[in-house]
């Protein structure tokens, strides 16, 4: 009937010169999304460091960013997608490589978990502006009632970094006995959060409770005395 079938041409037959055409179009289409969205982030994050509060609408950040609305909906369902966005990029780009850098000034492990506790501590209640690490904080604390998921894949780079310090002190001072690796770096991660939290939000005694009382805290709570040996309850015999 004079209509040609339309035939597919898979990966392995398509010409070298068409293959790298296509990942070059689509190298650029990724960037100029992350370009776009990334300005929606950027625009959220200045209003909220402005204003200390997430109350600002998907129209102000439309407006401060100078995309459209249309554009916005293309990368974000929601103001909350967009709020997520923002969370994970305040840990991923800011909190995590602030902590990184002061962790490796040092070689010993477990002065690389104070410096830890120590930059956590001070990036949450030193930043200049109280209001807006009060928003995050609560923030958080609703994300982890309505979407535990996606705080805990915000929260992956900070965890993950809090494994690798833990892991570094088991292989040199073994962990108290049934206690893993995950699971120490799980509660290290919980007690360091309550402890800031609570002194964002202004919770009665939280400065009264130093880093270097926290740190030393979570080491005990590991089998590990500051400065010794590990702890008289690891020898004992069953």
């Amino acid at each position: 009937m004079g209509v040609k079938a339309v035939r597919e041409i898979d990966d392995e037959a398509m010409p070298a010169w068409q293959r790298q055409s296509m990942q070059r179009s689509l190298q650029s289409a990724r960037a100029r999304a992350h370009a776009r969205s990334n300005r929606f982030v950027s625009a959220a994050m200045k209003l909220l460091q402005e204003t200390g509060s997430t109350d600002f609408t998907v129209q102000d950040v439309v407006d401060r960013s100078k995309m459209s609305i249309r554009t916005f909906y293309k990368y974000f369902r929601s103001k909350e997608d967009l709020l997520v966005a923002l969370y994970e990029t305040v840990v991923a780009q800011e909190a995590v490589p602030r902590l990184r850098r002061r962790v490796e000034k040092s070689k010993d492990p477990m002065l690389r978990l104070r410096a830890f506790v120590d930059g956590l501590v001070d990036l949450t209640t030193k930043t200049g502006q109280p209001l807006a690490a009060r928003t995050l904080v609560n923030y958080q604390n609703r994300l982890a009632e309505s979407r535990p998921e996606d705080l805990a894949a915000a929260m992956k780079p900070e965890f993950d970094l809090l494994v690798e310090l833990i892991a570094d002190i088991a292989r040199v001072r073994p962990l108290r006995k049934g206690l893993t690796v995950e699971t120490a770096a799980r509660l290290v991660h919980y007690t360091l959060l309550a402890a800031v939290h609570g002194r964002v939000l202004g919770s009665e005694g939280a400065f009264d409770v130093t880093a270097k009382t926290i740190w030393e805290f979570c080491l005990s709570g590991m089998g590990i005395t500051v400065g010794g040996s590990p702890a008289k309850s690891r020898r004992t015999t069953a």
